[in-house]
């Protein structure tokens, strides 16, 4: 008894440190400190490290889509990540180089409560691009999600890739790489219910949500480098006083998960991706080696091309839905 007492001090003390470092961590160096936000607006937040290759489009994207602001937590760039985010309006950049690897959560969640206040808070990584489902707008999908009372939408992540030579693509830029890497395979995905604990490593963080949309693991990315990953991520969440905006990078608790699914258009496979593995795992970046296996499997060099079993051309959400990928309630239908 007296040891359990003492374990759960521990844990209490632990996180207690790891969220003062990183607050003491946190310097603002761009962009306003506080954004409020109405219940039918959100904010990007993301965290990045040298993602000078993506961020322009990154941030171009979903001002497009209508977001009201991003924040990017610059996790010790040595390259212009910063300075190109810096010739944006509508962005706050936050510096913290507390190791990611260990601090991931964190360091999205409290940039997020430091800077927005209301609102719904959107994570998407560098190398992502939401997408509404069935091409809703914003606001539109906003209004659904507050008029049914959900407190968090579930995206899933769409591995795109280009289907030529590694050689050929690893020269692209990222503007190319949006419109010409547009293939994508469902061949290997596997749907699992929402509350399997057996399949799901991270469970324990959604045992309090309210929820029944199917999450994903695997696809191409299982396919063609053996990845066992796991494509769900909570992405959307109301930004409620006292609400868990992320407890896991994939998860949140104590929320209510809507009945239709986003998309986070992946672009993992862009450029000279295995340049980007190959720095990563010297580093150590990342515990999940991921990174190590696409390093393995790529052993042709720049002649390594993706090919899964089936692919087909990216058309936008509408063609997920119906191949399953993504969800859509008839009262979502019926509400558009």
């Amino acid at each position: 008894m007296i040891r359990r007492i003492w374990a759960g001090i521990g844990r209490r003390w632990r996180g207690f440190a790891a969220r003062r470092a990183v607050a003491r961590g946190n310097r603002v160096l761009y962009g306003p400190t506080q954004v409020e936000l109405t219940a039918d607006e959100v904010a990007v937040v993301s965290l990045m490290k040298d993602a000078a290759y993506f961020i322009a489009p990154f941030i171009a994207h979903h001002q497009a889509l209508g977001v009201r602001h991003i924040v990017i937590v610059d996790n010790g760039s040595s390259d212009d990540t910063v300075a190109i985010a810096k010739t944006f309006g509508g962005v706050t950049v936050i510096r913290n180089r507390l190791p990611a690897k260990r601090y991931e959560v964190l360091l999205r969640t409290h940039a997020a409560r430091q800077v927005l206040h209301g609102g719904w808070v959107l994570f998407v990584d560098a190398d992502e691009m939401f997408e509404t489902p069935l091409g809703a707008a914003l606001p539109q999908l906003l209004t659904y999600l507050n008029g049914q009372g959900f407190t968090a939408m579930v995206a899933q992540m769409l591995d795109l890739f280009a289907p030529g030579p590694y050689g050929e693509s690893k020269l692209w830029d990222y503007p190319k790489v949006v419109t010409q890497a547009n293939r994508y395979s469902l061949g290997q995905v596997t749907s699992v219910p929402y509350h399997d604990r057996a399949q799901i490593g991270f469970n324990w963080f959604l045992r309090s949500n309210q929820g029944a949309v199917a999450l994903k693991i695997g696809g191409l990315r299982r396919e063609v480098f053996g990845e066992d990953c796991f494509l769900s991520k909570h992405s959307l969440v109301r930004n409620l006083p006292g609400a868990q905006l992320m407890t896991h990078p994939h998860g949140t608790s104590g929320v209510k998960v809507a009945d239709v699914t986003g998309l986070l258009r992946h672009y993992k496979l862009a450029g000279d991706y295995l340049a980007r593995d190959r720095a990563s795992v010297a580093a150590g970046t990342w515990d999940h080696a991921e990174d190590a296996k696409r390093l393995a499997a790529a052993t042709d060099g720049d002649a390594f091309t993706i090919t899964p079993a089936q692919s087909q051309a990216y058309t936008g959400p509408q063609a997920l839905v119906e191949q399953g990928f993504l969800e859509a309630s008839d009262a979502f239908r019926r509400f558009l």
